[in-house]
């Protein structure tokens, strides 16, 4: 099992050009996403929320809001970590011996998205408001979640 495990991770991955230039565009608009949030948060920014309501600024109000930190990080600044490594990955894939790096993308991409779902979660049920960056932020994950599944499919495991 451990042996199958290590040759996923290690193994030499041929992938078509467009999937890496779609991960690094994905990274790319989360990190400037993810940036955006967290230059708000550490300079008490007010957050643009475009919302009709000119009353309510929902991305605000998520913002402020206790769940946008844990243990007193901003979840945006771990977005942006989260993204930065995306984009390193997809970066130094374009090599040839470091293509096995994309294999890394499925089990990373899969915490995103759960993470993402429970943040929207809260958003939804418990804050009662949505910031739409964060939305963003998880349609990204999820796309990167697909991208990565198609590497994934075109990978051959060794028994």
């Amino acid at each position: 099992m451990l042996q199958k495990i290590r040759g996923f991770f290690l193994q030499s991955v041929k992938i078509k050009q467009s999937l890496k230039i779609a991960i690094l565009v994905v990274g790319f608009i989360g990190l400037a996403d993810s940036s955006y949030l967290t230059y708000a948060h550490y300079k008490a920014h007010p957050i643009n929320c475009f919302t009709e309501v000119k009353q309510v600024n929902s991305c605000q109000l998520v913002a402020d809001s206790i769940y946008s930190t844990v243990l007193g990080i901003p979840i945006s600044l771990i977005g942006m970590f989260f993204y930065l490594v995306v984009i390193s990955i997809g970066l130094i894939s374009f090599r040839k011996d470091f293509t096995f790096l994309l294999n890394l993308l499925l089990p990373f991409s899969a915490v995103a998205v759960l993470f993402s779902l429970r943040l929207t979660y809260l958003q939804i049920y418990v804050i009662g408001y949505l910031c739409y960056y964060c939305i963003v932020s998880a349609f990204l994950s999820c796309t990167l979640l697909a991208i990565s599944w198609k590497i994934y499919n075109q990978i051959n495991i060794p028994d």
